[in-house]
């Protein structure tokens, strides 16, 4: 153990000697962390199929598939239950929490057992996908690695995100859609200053995998549908509308699956799990096409295999079912390619039966399925973007990307609507993790200085005996005051400088302008709320001096942690008393009495630090 810290100290102290190091370091991790996310994508989905075929699990369970694939889940089921309880689920959730409260921390051991829980679950039947567990993985190489070198917290929770997105662009062979899903589900930000290296890292990764499988590495085959008549759109806002119903509802149905499962198998994890696998080999009976990850029949249905519309709605409903009941379980598995699935089957049988009662229209089973995928992706996954651009990403076929951006955008709204949050979203909320969501970023970035400032703040003159300012000073409850000499800002000064310098009584230190602070840390009042909580952290203060951008030594306001949190909290009991006018959704039950007291605390006084 020695050894090995002492040559990573040595690594280390030879690598980051500079800024300029540190940033070759930074950018050689991305490109190894890049390359190492398309092998572990390539030999997670190598050793599902391997094992899958070895088990039998793939068609209707017989002996061979009940004992394999029992044992497996029994393994995968122990693993997740009693050692390493993180890797139970798609692991998406995992690496936002990751983010966003352990600063990208991400163990070693426990990326090593969500891969090879993975590989046993999913080859053990179960009806999910293999998109998070790589997504999981891949993000723990980027973590182990930058805390190997002793990053940065900010660039371990960078290389965090770039082995995510790592992961689902060779997962899937789509880097655009990575790079966007990224952005727009982990980060949480499209404008993410970390967007080159994420770019870097998806490319990288997605031809590692396409140079390791070749062309095998494409998901599906290029389909040539195309928009026929412009009045098949309504067709196909009818297909973005379903799907928004269908898509919260199937949350929902997840949602109250996990919630029983608690209420009445807590403790019993192991138990539900095992549970769940005899429900699948049941159902694997009547309609085997519903096990596993489903890439053949997503195919099958995009080249209109299946016409009958009572077929593909018989594979929605198992499908339904099936990822209900298996996600819910808490085994390790993604979400992406089931919900795929049964926007597919969903979006098919939508195209199926217009077909029979539209027969003037020249309408493609297959172009609905294709469309029902990015619509029912859009209304679970809340990622608009990603939908679109991975969609066509998969397929390959631009022709049909207007029907695929009116269904997707029908059915996002209407299904933000219906239920709030995403799919991972929620089973965080669940179990008792709130994580920042968009809303809260953009409501910070909505909300300016000017309006939560305070705008006469107390001040000092900077030619103010110390013995009279330690008088003044007393009587005000604050801990710092802008210092002002002819109306113009040269200083601050805390309370606790002005008690100091009062009983040292050194020389040279008769007014206030001797002992304050001349290097002022200032905001303009037109910034975010987002960027003064930034600067206070950063700098460690109290507050912060609001100043003109025409004369930045004109003092308009002063603002404060605590001026934010009353603004922001402002903002939301008026944002939740319009909501409730509406009889939406709400998030939480504010105080609203004391909304009119929080506003006119904030007016004229100088607020204590928080």
């Amino acid at each position: 153990m020695k050894i090995r810290d002492f040559v990573q100290f040595r690594l280390v102290r030879k690598l980051l000697q500079t800024e300029a190091s540190e940033e070759r370091t930074y950018f050689a991790l991305t490109l190894v962390t890049g390359v190492s996310a398309g092998l572990i994508a390539v030999a997670l989905n190598k050793s599902i199929y391997f094992f899958t075929d070895v088990f039998g699990t793939n068609t209707s369970f017989g002996l061979k598939a009940l004992i394999l694939g029992g044992i497996a889940a029994l393994i995968s089921g122990y693993v997740t239950t009693r050692k390493f309880p993180s890797t139970g689920g798609s692991g998406i959730p995992g690496v936002r929490v990751a983010i966003a409260v352990f600063n990208g921390k991400i163990t070693f051991l426990s990326s090593i057992a969500k891969f090879f829980v993975s590989v046993l679950s999913l080859s053990a039947g179960f009806s999910l996908g293999q998109e998070g567990p790589t997504v999981a993985s891949t993000a723990g190489v980027g973590s182990v690695l930058g805390s190997f070198f002793h990053m940065p917290k900010k660039r371990v929770k960078s290389l965090v995100a770039i082995g995510s997105a790592g992961g689902i662009a060779a997962a899937f062979g789509t880097p655009i859609a990575a790079v966007v899903f990224t952005l727009e589900e982990i980060v949480g930000d499209l404008n993410a200053k970390m967007l080159g290296s994420i770019v870097i890292s998806s490319v990288v990764a997605s031809v590692t995998a396409q140079s390791l499988q070749g062309d095998s590495g494409h998901f599906f085959t290029s389909f040539n549908y195309k928009l026929n008549d412009s009045r098949e759109l309504l067709f196909y806002l009818v297909v973005g509308f379903i799907c928004a119903i269908m898509g919260p509802l199937w949350v929902k149905s997840v949602l109250s699956y996990r919630q029983l499962s608690i209420k009445h198998l807590k403790g019993h994890k192991l138990t539900l799990i095992m549970l769940t696998f005899l429900m699948m080999a049941a159902i694997s009976q009547f309609e085997p096409k519903v096990l596993g990850i489903g890439h053949g029949t997503i195919e099958e249905a995009l080249l209109s295999l299946f016409m009958d519309w009572k077929i593909l709605l018989w594979l929605f409903v198992f499908k339904f079912i099936a990822t209900t009941i298996c996600y819910g379980s808490g085994i390790s598995g993604g979400l992406f390619m089931p919900t795929l699935l049964m926007g597919a089957m969903l979006g098919g049988c939508i195209g199926s039966i217009s077909s029979i009662l539209f027969p003037g229209f020249a309408l493609n089973t297959g172009a609905f399925a294709l469309i029902g995928m990015g619509a029912f992706f859009a209304a679970v996954i809340r990622s608009p973007f990603t939908s679109i651009i991975m969609v066509f990403e998969l397929t390959r076929d631009y022709n049909i990307i207007l029907p695929l951006m009116v269904s997707n955008i029908v059915a996002y709204a209407i299904a933000s609507k219906i239920h709030h949050g995403s799919i991972f979203e929620n089973i965080s909320e669940q179990d008792g993790i709130h994580l920042p969501t968009r809303d809260d970023n953009d409501l910070m970035e909505s909300l300016t200085v000017e309006e939560a400032m305070i705008n006469e703040p107390i001040t000092l003159s900077a030619q103010l005996p110390i013995k009279d300012a330690m008088a003044k000073v007393q009587k005000i409850e604050a801990s710092g005051f802008p210092v002002l000499k002819n109306g113009l800002l040269i200083g601050m000064v805390s309370t606790a400088d002005v008690g100091s310098a009062y009983a040292k009584r050194k020389k040279g230190q008769r007014t206030v302008e001797d002992i304050s602070t001349k290097n002022v840390i200032k905001i303009y009042p037109d910034q975010s709320l987002l960027v003064a909580f930034h600067k206070l952290k950063q700098y460690q203060i109290s507050r912060l001096a609001v100043v003109s951008r025409i004369n930045d030594k004109r003092l308009v306001g002063i603002i404060t942690a605590e001026d934010i949190v009353r603004k922001f909290g402002y903002h939301l009991v008026e944002e939740t008393k319009a909501k409730s006018k509406t009889n939406r959704d709400e998030l939480f039950t504010p105080d609203l009495d004391a909304a009119p007291e929080l506003d006119s605390e904030s007016n004229g006084e100088v607020q204590e630090e928080v």
